[in-house]
C-alpha cells in the first residue's frame, strides 16, 4: 500500500506546507521578466515590484529559476538572474543572483545586492537594454 509523505506529518507542518504552495507561484510570469544578451551572457531581469523570488526557500526559488531559464531558451551557464525592483523616486535596486549548476539544474543559489556604483550603472544600462521575455 503506498502512502504519502504527508501522512506522517504534523497538521502544523502540513499548514506550513500548503500556505507556502499558495504563497508563491508555480511559475514566474514572462510579462514580468526582460532579457538582454551582451558580452556572451544572458542577463534575466525579474521584476520584483511584481514577483518576489522565495530565496527563504533555496530549493523552491531553484526550481523556478530553472523553469524559467529553460522556457526561455537560455543557456544555463550563460545566464545571470537578476531581480530589479524599481523604489520610491524612481531609483533602481538590483540583486544579482548567481547560479551554480550540477547536471543541468541549479544547485545553489547566491545573491548580491548591487550597491557599487559602477556596477549599479553597469546593471542599469543592460536593464534599459533588455526586452521583453518570450518562450522558446
Amino acid at each position: 500500500m503506498a502512502t504519502s509523505q504527508h501522512a506522517f506529518q504534523s497538521q502544523s507542518d502540513l499548514s506550513q506546507h500548503f500556505a507556502q504552495i499558495h504563497a508563491h507561484p508555480r511559475a514566474i510570469d514572462l510579462e514580468h521578466v526582460s532579457v538582454s544578451q551582451l558580452l556572451g551572457r544572458d542577463y534575466l531581469f525579474i521584476n520584483s515590484n511584481e514577483v518576489e523570488l522565495p530565496l527563504s526557500n533555496k530549493s523552491f526559488a531553484q526550481v523556478l529559476l530553472d523553469d524559467l531559464i529553460q522556457r526561455l531558451g537560455l543557456t544555463e551557464a550563460h545566464t545571470v538572474a537578476i531581480s530589479v525592483e524599481e523604489l520610491v523616486g524612481g531609483k533602481l535596486s538590483f540583486v544579482r543572483h548567481d547560479l551554480s549548476w550540477h547536471k543541468h539544474k541549479i544547485c545553489k543559489i547566491e545573491s548580491t545586492a548591487i550597491t557599487n556604483a559602477e556596477q549599479h550603472e553597469f546593471m542599469e544600462m543592460i536593464w534599459r537594454c533588455s526586452t521583453a521575455a518570450q518562450e522558446y
